[in-house]
C-alpha cells in the first residue's frame, strides 16, 4: 500500500524547487540583496571619501590624523547599521566588534592613536570597501539570469513569423526559429528560472557570512573576552566561597559554640552537686541534654548548608521537599527534570533555591512562595517567586551576591526581578552537562 504522507514528504523537495520563483522567501532575500547593494554603495562612497580626505590632508600636522580617526569612526557607525540590517533581514545576530573606548578625561590624541591601531576598526572599513562590489556582482548575475529567462520564454515565441517585431532580432537575428529551437530555448529558460532562487539564497548566505566575518569580533577579541569572563567568574567564585566560609564560621561561633560551652558548664556544675544535691544535679543534666540536642540540630543544619546527604541519595526533588518543610513561609515545589543533572549542577541548583528561600524568609515579609526547577529549555532553570514587598537587589557581600558567584562557577547566571511592592522572582540558569 502506498503511504500518502510518505509520498508527500518525498515530493516536497521537488515542489519547493518548482515554487521557488514565486516563494515569498525568494523575494524577501532579493529585496535584502537590493537593500544591501543600495546601502553598500552609499556607505562605500562615504568611507572612500573620508579616507581620501584623510590621505589628502595627511601632510597637515594633526588634521590627517583627526580625519583618519573620524573615517574609522564612520566605518564603525556604518558597520552598526549593517549589523542591524543583517539581524533584521537574515535573523543572524552579530556581536559588536571590540572598538577603542576613550577613558574619561583621557587625552584626545591617545584616543585617535587607539583608533589608528585598532584592527577591528580597519576591518569594518574594509567591509564597506568590499561589500558594495560583491553585492553589485551578485545583482548583475541575477539580472543577467532574469533577462535570459525573459528572452528565452517570452521573446522566442515572437520569432515564429517573419514579421516579428524588429527588437527580437537583437538577440536571435532575422531568421525564423524552428520548432526544435523553440523547445530548446523554452526548456533552457525554464531551467534558468528554477536556478534563480538557489542563486538568490546562495548570494544572501554570502552576504550574511561576509557580515559575520568582518562586522563582529575576530578570534583574538573572542579569546580576550572569554579570558576576561573566566577571570571575573573565578573572582566571583572565590568571593562566594569566602562568603560561605564566613557564614559557617558565624553560625558555629554564634550558635553551636555557645551551646556546647553551656553544656560543658552544666555538666561541671552537675558533677559538683552530684553528692550533696542529686536532684539539682539531675536537673542540670537534663538541661545539658536538651542543649546538646539543640547543638546537634544546629550542626545538622550547618551540614545541610554545606552539602545535604539527601541530595546525593535521593536527588533534587527530595532534598528540596526536605528544605521547604522547615521554611517559615509555605513554599510550593515543582521539579520537572528529564534526567538527573550532574553533581555540580545539582548542588548549585539546590543552594540557589536554599539561598533564595532563606532571603525571602528574612527580608521579603512574604506569605507564600513557589519554587520551580526545570530543564525543559535545555539548561537547568531554578525560579523562586514570592508575594513579598519586593525591592531585593544584589549587593556586594550579600546572600544574592554570593549566590551569583556560586552560579558563575558553573557558567550560570542569576537574575532578580523585584519591583517595589513585589512580587520578587529570583532566577538561576545553570548550563547542563551534555
Amino acid at each position: 500500500m502506498v503511504s500518502w504522507p510518505g509520498t508527500m514528504r518525498r515530493l516536497r523537495p521537488a515542489a519547493g524547487v518548482l515554487t521557488g520563483p514565486i516563494a515569498a522567501r525568494t523575494w524577501v532575500l532579493t529585496a535584502s540583496l537590493g537593500l544591501s547593494l543600495v546601502a553598500g554603495t552609499i556607505f562605500w562612497f562615504a568611507v572612500v571619501i573620508a579616507l581620501a580626505l584623510a590621505a589628502a590632508l595627511s601632510w597637515v600636522v594633526g588634521v590627517g590624523a583627526i580625519l583618519l580617526a573620524a573615517a574609522l569612526r564612520l566605518s564603525a557607525l556604518l558597520g552598526g547599521a549593517d549589523r542591524r540590517r543583517i539581524g533584521r533581514w537574515y535573523g543572524i545576530a552579530i556581536a559588536p566588534a571590540r572598538l577603542p573606548v576613550r577613558e574619561s578625561g583621557g587625552p584626545l590624541i591617545q584616543a585617535q592613536r587607539d583608533w589608528h591601531r585598532s584592527a577591528a576598526a580597519w576591518r569594518l572599513a574594509r567591509y564597506q570597501l568590499i561589500r558594495a562590489p560583491a553585492c553589485a556582482a551578485a545583482i548583475f548575475v541575477l539580472v543577467l539570469c532574469w533577462w535570459t529567462v525573459i528572452a528565452l520564454l517570452f521573446v522566442v515565441p515572437l520569432r515564429r513569423q517573419p514579421t516579428a517585431p524588429a527588437f527580437t532580432s537583437w538577440v536571435f537575428g532575422h531568421g525564423v526559429l524552428g520548432a526544435g529551437a523553440e523547445v530548446a530555448a523554452g526548456l533552457t529558460g525554464f531551467a534558468v528560472l528554477l536556478l534563480i532562487p538557489p542563486l538568490i539564497r546562495a548570494f544572501a548566505r554570502l552576504d550574511a557570512a561576509l557580515g559575520q566575518r568582518m562586522l563582529g569580533p575576530d578570534r583574538t577579541d573572542i579569546l580576550v573576552g572569554e579570558v576576561s569572563r573566566l577571570t571575573q567568574s573565578r573572582a566571583l567564585a572565590i568571593d562566594a566561597g569566602d562568603i560561605e566560609r564566613h557564614r559557617i564560621e558565624r553560625n558555629l561561633h554564634d550558635g553551636v559554640q555557645p551551646r556546647l560551652v553551656s553544656v560543658a558548664m552544666q555538666i561541671d556544675r552537675a558533677r559538683a552537686r552530684m553528692d550533696r544535691d542529686p536532684a539539682a544535679a539531675g536537673e542540670l543534666l537534663r538541661q545539658a541534654h536538651f542543649d546538646a540536642k539543640e547543638a546537634l540540630a544546629d550542626l545538622r543544619s550547618i551540614a545541610r548548608g554545606i552539602h545535604p546527604a539527601i541530595l546525593d541519595e535521593r536527588g533534587l526533588d527530595a532534598a528540596l521537599s526536605a528544605l521547604v518543610a522547615g521554611a517559615p513561609v509555605p513554599v510550593a515545589v515543582s521539579v520537572r527534570l528529564s534526567r538527573r543533572p550532574g553533581h555540580n549542577q545539582e548542588a548549585v541548583a539546590y543552594f540557589t533555591a536554599a539561598e533564595a528561600i532563606a532571603n525571602l524568609a528574612k527580608h521579603a515579609s512574604a506569605s507564600h512562595a513557589t519554587l520551580h526547577i526545570s530543564d525543559e529549555s535545555g539548561p537547568l532553570v531554578v525560579t523562586v517567586t514570592d508575594d513579598g514587598r519586593g525591592g531585593a537587589v544584589v549587593t556586594p557581600g550579600g546572600g544574592l551576591a554570593g549566590l551569583a558567584g556560586r552560579l558563575s562557577g558553573v557558567d550560570g547566571t542569576l537574575s532578580v526581578e523585584s519591583p517595589p511592592g513585589g512580587p520578587t522572582t529570583v532566577t538561576g540558569v545553570i548550563p547542563c552537562e551534555s
